[in-house]
């Protein structure tokens, strides 16, 4: 003790004591601080305890509800399965797709038991709504099945409406528990706080006795004290990176664990929102927010690779989705290879991808597209699959800021504007984005806005072009051509319209609506006596979507005889699939009644070897052969090799493309009969369709 503390020592009361009663009075003082802050220390450690125990009632609660949560996504997720089976009418898939959904709704009850003894409210709710999404759900399916997408509309809207309120509900009883975990952890830190003045003042009553006391409170109350404290203010704060304090057989390791706990499920939810759970690569979400971030911060020279699997779509619908996601990671592993160390890989949606890194000063477009290329080479390899080996390959559409847009949203848009011409110029490249392109993808998306409220306002129709009998002079059948009437424009042909349909993915819903008019005008025909045949053209869409069978099976309820008078129309791509399911699949269709026809034969991958092996019913010689066969040997040549071959297989043979009457003659002495083309009539009005039938078999029969 220094002379100054002895001085002030000496004046104290205390001076006047003996050294006897100092210490008696040192013990007593030590007995009753040991006494007092025993008493008062186990008070605030069983409180502590009381509180620790509802802070676990209240993570358990939270841990529940998250729990009940998952059960309901698996509920959903189980129940799409089941509506997909539903919908492709697979019996075993069906059978197995009930019991998982059966089972995924058992979960989901039980979870709500369990929330039910702390918040029967919510579980009342919950549980109402979830018993009610399956019936919903097996009425939307059941319209839908039935063709009735106007039925279902209303249906799965109450569906949706139910699904909301069961997130909602649960997402509120979540937040409820979370507040009062938080309030019970703020009274906690409060009677810490407590505990920790109080650990002190005994620390400095009892500091002249024992230096082993300081330290063992030191060590033991105070040191994990302060490392809970700053974890749970980190928790507080928001932060993930949380210095976690260690595990201990106390109290304190039990607050530890909650927090590691709550690390943990901080870190699972932000990795679901941000990240896609098939790739583990940034989410559209992720990558917003990353080239959001950047362009906040003004950084130039960003650039992004837009990168769109090239037919992705038809391996998913050959292989399945298993495949399909195998097909995708591998894609991820092979761009991760030759993009730059630190460029970031998104993937942004389906089988699209970015790629997004900053580039060096100066030559930046070089520096792009070789970045480009690199990856154009390194994806541009076989892929093999059990029994087959996959082509793989991508376009690449590419934007740079600030010349391609000073914006995220920008930016991204010139960049998928790019894409989608690199694939219109034949795919497997890399194309700069462009003013010009942005424009153009605006026109595209509007014009399939507008397609779309045209399909809702019933604004497509159907006209037929006739297919005639040369030689009896007589209309046999016509084509079904679709039109769409514009409110502003007028009256549109397919070639106006079509190639946006396509690249937009509404090329299904046109093409079903064909086909349901034709069935509808087909009917008509034939009730009036009419026994014309109606030819409908089939995307390769159509065929490959799995769900053909039911769509035509549905026009055969109530006895419908339509199939009986109906052509379906392929090309050769799509007829000369050699796989098996697409065999069964032909054959399948021509058992409803309908006819199979080969559609521009000649123009693809024509081969008379196979030909006689395919289930079809008719050939339609190409128009570009008609037109060129008078001046053409090879036309004339492919022309008659047809017909002759058609009569030998029993086919019926269509010569589309008909302009001349000299085109006409030719045909016919060539052995075909039947005609379809200009020189008769372009494609007319149902309701002008009969009357001009029967103009044209009163008129004269052409000489030969």
């Amino acid at each position: 003790m220094s002379t100054d503390l002895w001085n002030r020592d000496r004046r104290k009361p205390w001076r006047f004591f003996s050294v006897r009663s100092r210490l008696l009075l040192l013990c007593v003082a030590l007995v009753l601080a040991f006494t007092t802050g025993s008493l008062v220390l186990a008070s605030l450690f069983a409180q502590n305890q009381r509180d620790q125990a509802a802070a676990q009632e209240q993570y358990r609660r939270f841990e529940t509800i998250v729990a009940t949560e998952q059960a309901v996504t698996l509920f959903r997720h189980r129940g799409g399965q089941l509506n997909s089976a539903l919908l492709l009418h697979k019996a075993d898939e069906q059978k197995a797709a009930e019991i998982a959904h059966q089972q995924a709704l058992d979960a989901v009850r039980s979870q709500l038991a369990e929330v039910g003894v702390f918040d029967p409210d919510s579980r009342d709710v919950v549980l109402s709504a979830v018993e009610e999404v399956p019936r919903l759900s097996l009425i939307a399916i059941t319209a839908i099945g039935e063709g009735k997408q106007e039925s279902a509309a209303p249906v799965m809207a109450q569906m949706q409406q139910r699904l909301d309120t069961i997130e909602t509900t649960l997402a509120d009883a979540r937040h409820r528990e979370f507040a009062q975990a938080q309030r019970i952890e703020e009274r906690g830190r409060q009677r810490t706080g407590r505990a920790t003045l109080t650990g002190a003042l005994i620390t400095a009553a009892i500091m002249l006795s024992g230096l082993l006391l300081i330290w063992t409170i030191e060590r033991s109350i105070l040191r994990p004290l302060r490392v809970i404290t700053e974890a749970i203010r980190q928790v507080n704060a928001g932060e993930l990176a949380i210095d976690l304090p260690p595990l201990r057989p106390d109290e304190f390791g039990e607050m530890a664990q909650s927090i590691r706990h709550f690390r943990d499920r901080s870190e699972l939810l932000g990795r679901l929102a941000y990240h896609d759970p098939l790739t583990g690569l940034g989410n559209r979400a992720k990558l917003e927010e990353s080239l959001h971030r950047r362009l906040a911060d003004g950084q130039d020279g960003i650039a992004l690779l837009y990168l769109d699997l090239d037919h992705f779509r038809s391996i998913n619908q050959r292989f399945g989705h298993g495949v399909g996601d195998r097909y995708l990671c591998e894609a991820v592993n092979r761009i991760q290879r030759f993009i730059p160390e630190d460029a970031s890989l998104f993937r942004y949606h389906g089988d699209k991808f970015v790629v997004m890194f900053e580039l060096g000063r100066g030559y930046a477009e070089t520096e792009i597209k070789e970045v480009a290329g690199c990856v154009l080479r390194g994806v541009a390899e076989p892929y093999p699959i059990p029994n087959d080996v996959l082509t793989m390959s991508t376009s690449i559409g590419m934007a740079m800021s600030p010349d391609d847009g000073s914006s995220a949203e920008q930016l991204i848009s010139s960049a998928e504007a790019a894409v989608i011409a690199a694939k219109k110029s034949g795919r497997n490249t890399a194309r700069f984005a462009g003013g010009k392109l942005a424009g153009q993808l605006r026109s595209q998306k509007a014009l399939a806005n507008e397609i779309r409220e045209s399909l809702k306002e019933n604004r497509f129709e159907v006209h037929y072009q006739p297919i005639v009998d040369y030689g009896l002079r007589q209309v046999v059948g016509a084509e079904a051509l679709l039109r769409w009437r514009h409110r502003e424009r007028g009256l549109l042909p397919a070639a106006e319209f079509i190639t946006v349909a396509e690249e937009e993915g509404l090329i299904g819903l046109l093409s079903q609506h064909c086909l349901e008019l034709a069935h509808r005008q087909a009917r008509s025909w034939t009730a009036a006596g009419h026994l014309w045949r109606i030819a409908v053209n089939l995307s390769a869409h159509q065929f490959q979507d799995g769900r053909m069978l039911d769509v035509l099976g549905a026009f055969q309820h109530g006895g419908d005889a339509a199939a009986n008078a109906m052509d379906l129309e392929l090309t050769e791509t799509v007829l000369f699939d050699t796989s098996n399911e697409a065999r069964l699949l032909l054959e399948a269709i021509r058992a409803l009644g309908y006819r199979i026809g080969m559609d521009d034969f000649g123009t693809g991958y024509s081969s008379f070897k196979y030909l006689q092996h395919l289930p079809i019913d008719k050939i339609k010689i190409d128009r570009q052969f008609v037109g060129t066969m008078e001046i053409s040997r090879q036309a004339m040549g492919i022309i008659s090799a047809t017909i002759a071959l058609a009569q030998n297989l029993n086919l019926d043979v269509i010569a589309e493309g008909v302009e001349t009457p000299s085109q006409a003659r030719t045909l016919y002495r060539l052995g075909c009969r039947l005609h379809q083309g200009y020189h008769y009539s372009p494609a007319i009005a149902a309701d002008d369709f009969p009357a001009w039938a029967a103009q044209f078999s009163r008129s004269q029969l052409p000489a030969v």
